[in-house]
């Protein structure tokens, strides 16, 4: 079988024409069927399937015979269509799938088949602590930071409704990505972080009134600052009486 392949693979070009690309995405895990859309039933054909141009699949339909090459646990050809299913899919099923069928004239499809990692919901967390620098100089903004980690082909994104405030993209594999968010205290819109990728979103609404709490400094600061201005009125009055009574009491001895 192999010599028969390499034999008519010298013959690509003669005659047949290559289809255009078909984007495929799938999910990690997920099963995905390759299409040939061809009928092969009753008919003497010979089928190649390649993955990044190593065959993988060779299907004889006289002889009803076919040898799959690697995962056969997870590869499946379909006798009626030369179709190929690949179950229980990883990203190293990630790549360029080529079909060859040889029946009266070749046809020929190509998949560039994508799959893609599961896909997390995002963390939101406080990016600023209520440190003590914050408490000498409380901070007036409330800073989030919206991270999903080990993902790739993913966009994150904020939302104020269904306004986009900002986005970014990893198009590299496992990568982690992180956008901020900074607020004011006491805001009332209701906002949301959403890691997509081209077949499925996951979506994260922070807390607010637990996440942008001010920060306890800035209430205490203001407190003490408060009694601290009362007290001194306080003591400016009693100093007052205490000194006019000290002038009648000076008076009367006279």
């Amino acid at each position: 079988m192999v010599f028969i392949f390499y034999f008519i693979k010298s013959l690509t070009g003669v005659f047949g024409v290559e289809d255009k690309v078909k984007f495929v995405d799938v999910m990690e895990g997920d099963s995905v069927t390759l299409l040939t859309d061809v009928n092969i039933k009753e008919k003497d054909a010979l089928i190649f399937w390649l993955f990044d141009n190593n065959p993988i699949v060779e299907f004889n339909t006289e002889a009803n015979i076919a040898d799959v090459l690697p995962d056969k646990d997870r590869v499946k050809i379909d006798d009626h269509t030369g179709s190929l299913t690949i179950t229980n899919t990883r990203t190293t099923d990630s790549g360029i799938y080529t079909v060859e069928i040889f029946i009266n004239k070749k046809f020929t499809k190509v998949f560039n088949v994508i799959v893609h990692a599961s896909l997390p919901v995002p963390v939101i967390s406080r990016e600023t602590s209520c440190s003590s620098s914050s408490e000498i100089s409380p901070v007036s903004k409330c800073e989030l930071l919206c991270s999903v980690l080990n993902v790739s082909r993913v966009t994150l994104s904020w939302y104020n409704g269904t306004s986009l405030i900002s986005s970014t993209s990893a198009s590299d594999s496992h990568i982690n990505l992180s956008l901020p968010l900074e607020l004011e205290y006491e805001e009332s819109n209701i906002y949301s972080c959403v890691a997509h990728n081209s077949i499925r979103n996951q979506t994260k609404h922070p807390d607010l009134g637990r996440l942008c709490q001010p920060c306890s400094g800035k209430t205490n600061h203001t407190v003490l600052a408060v009694a601290a201005g009362t007290l001194g009125i306080v003591a400016a009055v009693v100093g007052v009486c205490v000194c006019r009574k000290c002038r009648n009491t000076e008076k009367e001895g006279k």
